[in-house]
C-alpha cells in the first residue's frame, strides 16, 4: 500500500492548483464571501509559526465557504513600507526596494508551501508606485475635503527612529516600533481630521460583529463625554480674563474648591507674558517632557504647584486657588478642570497631599437591584426617614451585622426616626432595643444616604433617607432584648472584609465605604450648593448648565498625525509655494515617486532624507509656476493599510483606484481576521477613511469590515513571545522539510486551543496531528486495496448504520464548530470519527460502497483543515473535480438524534430538581429549560444567584446567598 509522503504529495497539488487557477475568482460578486487577513509586514525574518496560525484560521474558513458554493475572494499582499526596511538600509546600505522584494519573495514562497488558497493574481505591494499613487490620490481627496491639514505643536519624537509618532503609537512613553523612550518636540506636521468623524466612529460600533473588547478599546480611545463648559473668572491676571473648564458633573460645582490647569495651558500663559515664579516655570517645563501615559498613571503620586493665582467659583462666589498639575492633559477638554475632591479620586488624593479644602456636595442615592429588596420601578415609593449605624466591638476590630432570615437580608443596624426624636437619639434608642447594649459612644455622623428599595415585611417600595453614624461600644454590658426582636434578626460580629459579602443592602454597603473615606462619584441629592441644595443631581445638572455653563461634547481622541520624517513611505503629495502656500500635486502627476538614494540617514534638521535630494525637492508651483519645494515628510504606513481591502478588487487598474461598481458589490469585507494589537490604529483609521470616501462619493458603504475575529498568540515552548533576538522563533518550512508537512502543521495550529486564546507551542504536539493524517491515509489505502464494489451482508447492516451515524454526527459537529470558529473541537471530532472507523473495520470489512461513501464524506469535512492530503484522497476515491469546490456534505437528521440525558438542578450543592434534554445541549439551552422548572424557582425565590456551575450533560448548580 502507498504510504503518506507529504514531501511529494504537497508540492504536486500546489502546482496543480496554480496551473488550474483553482483559487482565482473574477469580479462577479454574486453569492460572494470576502475573507481577508490583516496583510503582513514582510520582515527579513520571514513567517514563523505564530503567523501560520492566523493564516490557517482564515484559509480554513475560506475553504469551508467555497465548499458551500460561495464565490470566495481570499487575496494576499504586503504592507511593505515602514521603518525596519529603512533602518536596515541605514545599517547595510541595501536599498529598501531591494530588501523588500527579497522579503516578499520569501513570504510568498513560504505561504505557497503552506498551501494557503490565496488568489495570487491579486497580489499587491504598498511600496509599489502603482499602489501608493492611489494612496496619494486619497490624500488629495481628504485635502480637498478639509480633512488633511498642517499644524505646528508639540509632537512625540522618537530619537532612535528620527521621526514623530501619533498618540496611538506611543505605548507607556515608548515608541511602538523600537521600544525606546520618546520626548515632545515642536514641529509642523500633517494631520487627518479624524475627530470630525468621532460620533460616527463611536455610534457605528454598535452594529459591528466584532469582539466586544475591540469595540470597548475604540470607545475608550474616542472617549466621548457629554457635559458642560463653565467659565471661572481669573483674578489679578493681565494675560487672561477667565479659565474655561469642561466637566461632566456640573452638579458638583459647589464642591469645586480649586482649579487645576494642565502644563500645556499654563505654558501658553507663560508665552502670553505671565510672570510666574521660577518654581512654577520649572514644574511646567519638566511636566511637558513627560509621557502622557505616565502622567495619567493613577498609581503615581500626585504632583503640582500653586500658581499664586485665584479664580471665582460662580456658584459659591468664593475665591479658589489655581494650581498646575501634570495629571491634567492639555489635549483633553479645555486643558483645565474644576477639582471636586469630595467626589473625585484624583482630586481627593491631590487635596489630601496639598491640604486643599474638601466639601461634600452629593449625598448618595442608591437603588437596590438585587435580592428580595429589589426596588420595583413600576410601583410608587413612600418616603421614609431612618438611621443607619455602623457599630464597633469594644475590644475587637469587628462590627455588628444583623441577619434577617425571613427577608434574606444582611444589614447594619437600622431603624425609623420617631416623631420628636433626633437622628442621634434614634440611634441610641435602636441600639438598646435591637441589641441590648447600653454603653455606647456616638463618635460622628458619616453622612446621609438615600436609598430606593422594596421593604419585604411591609410589601411596599421605600425611598429612605438615613443619616449614618459611626458608634463604638464601651463594653459588653447589655440588657435583654424582646422576644420579638430576637425572632426578627440575629446579631453577627463581622470584620469589614466579612461585611462586604454579608450586606445585601447597597445603602448599608455604601455606609462602610463612606466610613473608610472612599470617594462617592455617583448620583444623589445636593447639599452645600446654594439654591440647588435638596435637588436630585441629574435634575440639578440641567439647571446648572443653563445658569452657569454651556452644553458641550468632548472627545479624548485627537486628530491622526500622519507625518513621518523618514524615506520609506508614500510621499505626501503637497508642494509648498512661498506665494500660494500648501498646493496639492495635480492628480495627473501622481505618483510622486520616491527617488533612489544611497544615503538613508535623516537630514538631521527634523526633515526626512528626501530633503537632501535637490532635483527631487525643488519644483515649480502648480498654481503660479514659481519656485517651490515638495513636502519632504512621508505618510504614516497606516495610511497605506487604511484602504488596501479596496485595492484588492481592482489591483491592476491603472486608471482608477477601484471600480466603484465592483467595490460596492464585494465590500464590506465579510470576514476579517488578524491580531487585536491594531484596535485603535489600523482598524480605527480604516473605518475613518471608509466613511470619508463615502462622503466624497467614492463609496456606497461606511464600514469596511462586517465581521472581525482576533486570533490568539502562539508563544514559544518556554512561554515567552517568539522573537528572533531570543532565538525561539520556529520557521514553518523547517517543520515541513523535516517531514511533518504543511497539513500536519496547519492542523496542529488549529487543534492547539481555541482560536482566540494565547497558547504555548508544544514541540511534540505536531507529532499527534501527523499520526492522525497517517491513520486517515492508511485506512483509505487499506480500503482501496480491498475495493471490489461488493455490498455488505445483511448481518452487517447494523454496523453499516453505526458507521453512518458516526460520520453524520461528525459532519454536524464540524459544521456547527466551523460556523463558530471552533476549529480545535472540530479537529477533535474528526479524530474521534477516525478512531471509530478503525474499531468498526474489525467487523465491517473494508472495500464496500458504504466505506467508500463515508470516506468521501470524511475527506470533504477534513479538506478545509488539511487541503493537500484530502485532495489526493478525493481523487483516489473517484471524487469529481477538486474536493475544495465539492459541495459541503449535509447530515441526516435521523442519524444524529441523540438520546436524552437527565440534568440535575442544585442550589448550593443540594439537589432541588431535574430536567431532561438532548445530550450535548449548550449551557444556555439547559438554563433556559431550567428557568421554567417550578421546584427550582421555589428554592431560588428571594435569593441572589452569585455563581452558576455548569457541567455538560450532568448538572447545574446555582450558588446563592
Amino acid at each position: 500500500m502507498k504510504k503518506y509522503d507529504p514531501k511529494t504529495l504537497e508540492p504536486k497539488w500546489q502546482q496543480i492548483w496554480a496551473e488550474t487557477k483553482l483559487y482565482e475568482v473574477d469580479n462577479d460578486a454574486q453569492n460572494k464571501e470576502y475573507v481577508l487577513d490583516m496583510f503582513p509586514y514582510p520582515s527579513g525574518a520571514g513567517l514563523h509559526i505564530g503567523h501560520v496560525r492566523n493564516f490557517s484560521i482564515s484559509d480554513t474558513y475560506a475553504r469551508y465557504q467555497r465548499q458551500h458554493g460561495k464565490r470566495v475572494l481570499h487575496p494576499m499582499g504586503w504592507d511593505a513600507f515602514g521603518l525596519p526596511a529603512e533602518n536596515y538600509a541605514i545599517k547595510t546600505g541595501t536599498a529598501p526596494q531591494i530588501s523588500t522584494k527579497q522579503n516578499t519573495d520569501n513570504f510568498r514562497r513560504q505561504m505557497q508551501t503552506l498551501g494557503f488558497s490565496y488568489d495570487w493574481s491579486r497580489e499587491i505591494d504598498t511600496s509599489a508606485p502603482e499602489y501608493y499613487r492611489w494612496t496619494q490620490w486619497i490624500f488629495l481627496q481628504l485635502f480637498e475635503m478639509g480633512l488633511a491639514y498642517q499644524a505646528e505643536n508639540l509632537q512625540w519624537w522618537c530619537e532612535t527612529d528620527q521621526t514623530v509618532l501619533a498618540n496611538e503609537q506611543v505605548e507607556a512613553g515608548k515608541c511602538w516600533r523600537c521600544g525606546n523612550p520618546v520626548t515632545k518636540k515642536p514641529l509642523k506636521q500633517w494631520f487627518f481630521k479624524i475627530t470630525d468623524y468621532a460620533d460616527q466612529l463611536l455610534d457605528g460600533l454598535d452594529d459591528l460583529d466584532w469582539p466586544e473588547k475591540i469595540k470597548l478599546m475604540q470607545r475608550n480611545w474616542i472617549g466621548r463625554s457629554v457635559g458642560a463648559e463653565i467659565s471661572f473668572e481669573l483674578l489679578d491676571a493681565s494675560f487672561e480674563k477667565k479659565i474655561d473648564v469642561f466637566t461632566t458633573r456640573i452638579d458638583t460645582l459647589g464642591g469645586a474648591t480649586f482649579l487645576v490647569v494642565s502644563p500645556e495651558l499654563a505654558n501658553t500663559w507663560l508665552e502670553a507674558g505671565w510672570q510666574a515664579d521660577d518654581e512654577v516655570k520649572k514644574y511646567i517645563l519638566d511636566s511637558l517632557k513627560k509621557a502622557e501615559i505616565d502622567r495619567q498613571d493613577t498609581a503615581k503620586e500626585k504632583t503640582g504647584v500653586n500658581t499664586g493665582l485665584n479664580a471665582v467659583n460662580p456658584l459659591t462666589k468664593t475665591n479658589i486657588p489655581v494650581v498646575v498639575a501634570d495629571y491634567v492633559l492639555g489635549g483633553y477638554g479645555t486643558g483645565a478642570i474644576m477639582a471636586v475632591p469630595a467626589h473625585d479620586e484624583r482630586d481627593y488624593e491631590f487635596a489630601q497631599k496639598f491640604k486643599m479644602p474638601i466639601v461634600e456636595v452629593i449625598e448618595p442615592v442608591l437603588t437596590q437591584t438585587t435580592g428580595s429588596a429589589t426596588f420595583r420601578h413600576n410601583e410608587p415609593a413612600q418616603d421614609s426617614h431612618g438611621v443607619i449605624a455602623l457599630i464597633k466591638h469594644w475590644s475587637q476590630d469587628k462590627y455588628i451585622g444583623l441577619s434577617w432570615p425571613d427577608a434574606g437580608w444582611g444589614t447594619l443596624l437600622t431603624g425609623g426616626i420617631d416623631e420628636g426624636l433626633t437622628a442621634e437619639q434614634t440611634v441610641r434608642k435602636e441600639i438598646l432595643e435591637e441589641t441590648g447594649f447600653r454603653n455606647i459612644k456616638v463618635l460622628r455622623q458619616i453622612g446621609t444616604i438615600h436609598s430606593k428599595y422594596y421593604h419585604e415585611p411591609k410589601k411596599a417600595n421605600r425611598f429612605g433617607h438615613a443619616p449614618t453614624f459611626y458608634v463604638e461600644l464601651e463594653n459588653g454590658e447589655r440588657d435583654q432584648v424582646s422576644e420579638d426582636e430576637k425572632q426578627k434578626h440575629e446579631i453577627k460580629w463581622l470584620t469589614k472584609a466579612e461585611l462586604e459579602g454579608f450586606l445585601t443592602a447597597t445603602s448599608h454597603a455604601q455606609a462602610v465605604k463612606m466610613f473608610e473615606g472612599q470617594v462617592y462619584n455617583g448620583e444623589g441629592i445636593l447639599k452645600n450648593s446654594g439654591d440647588f441644595s435638596g435637588q436630585e443631581s441629574a435634575l440639578a445638572r440641567e439647571k446648572m448648565t443653563t445658569k452657569f455653563g454651556r452644553e458641550r461634547v468632548n472627545y479624548k481622541m485627537r486628530d491622526w498625525l500622519i507625518s513621518r520624517q523618514r524615506y520609506w513611505g508614500a510621499p505626501i503629495p503637497i508642494i509648498h509655494c512661498p506665494k500660494d502656500g500648501a498646493v496639492a500635486v495635480p492628480a495627473d502627476q501622481l505618483p510622486v515617486e520616491l527617488p533612489e538614494l544611497k544615503d538613508f540617514q535623516p537630514s538631521g534638521d527634523g526633515r526626512s532624507p528626501l530633503a537632501k535630494v535637490k532635483d527631487w525637492l525643488e519644483v515649480g508651483c502648480p498654481k503660479c509656476g514659481g519656485p517651490a519645494q515638495r513636502e519632504t515628510d512621508t505618510m504614516d504606513t497606516f495610511a497605506c493599510s487604511s484602504w488596501y481591502f479596496l485595492r484588492f478588487i481592482n489591483p491592476h487598474d491603472d486608471v482608477q483606484a477601484w471600480n466603484k461598481n465592483d467595490v460596492d458589490a464585494w465590500l464590506p469585507v465579510d470576514t476579517y481576521i488578524g491580531g487585536a494589537e491594531h484596535a485603535v490604529l489600523h482598524l480605527l483609521y480604516a473605518r475613518f477613511w471608509t466613511k470619508a470616501l463615502r462622503d466624497s462619493g467614492h463609496l456606497n458603504f461606511d464600514e469596511p469590515f462586517k465581521s472581525l475575529r482576533n486570533q490568539g498568540l502562539i508563544l514559544a515552548s518556554d512561554g515567552r513571545k517568539m522573537s528572533k533576538s531570543l532565538g525561539n522563533v520556529i520557521d514553518p518550512l523547517d517543520l515541513i522539510n523535516e517531514g511533518y508537512g504543511a497539513d500536519a502543521l496547519r492542523l496542529y495550529e488549529l487543534f492547539i486551543g481555541p482560536y482566540d486564546q494565547t497558547v504555548a507551542w508544544n514541540p511534540n504536539g505536531i507529532d499527534g496531528t501527523k499520526r492522525f493524517l497517517n491513520r486517515v491515509y492508511a485506512i483509505v489505502q487499506e480500503h482501496l486495496s480491498q475495493d471490489s464494489g461488493f455490498r455488505i451482508q445483511d448481518s452487517e447492516s447494523s454496523l453499516e448504520t453505526a458507521l453512518a451515524i458516526a460520520t453524520n454526527k461528525t459532519i454536524k459537529k464540524v459544521t456547527v464548530d466551523l460556523e463558530s470558529y471552533g476549529f480545535n473541537t472540530a479537529v477533535a471530532a474528526m479524530m474521534e470519527l477516525v478512531n471509530e472507523m478503525y474499531k468498526l473495520k474489525v467487523d465491517l470489512p473494508l472495500g464496500s460502497d458504504a466505506w467508500r461513501d463515508n470516506f468521501k464524506l470524511l475527506v470533504q469535512i477534513l479538506a478545509p483543515f488539511a487541503p493537500h492530503i484530502t485532495e489526493e484522497l478525493w481523487q483516489q476515491l473517484d471524487g469529481e473535480g477538486s474536493v475544495h469546490i465539492s459541495t459541503w456534505p449535509a447530515w441526516d437528521e435521523n442519524l444524529v438524534k441523540d438520546d436524552l440525558v437527565t440534568i440535575v438542578l442544585q442550589v448550593n450543592g443540594k439537589v432541588r430538581s431535574q430536567i431532561e434534554i438532548e445530550a450535548g445541549a449548550s449551557e444556555d439551552a439547559v438554563k433556559k429549560l431550567a428557568a421554567a422548572d417550578e421546584n427550582l424557582n421555589r428554592h431560588l425565590q428571594g435569593k441572589t444567584v452569585i455563581k452558576t456551575i455548569f457541567v455538560p450533560d450532568k448538572l447545574v448548580n446555582y450558588v446563592v446567598k
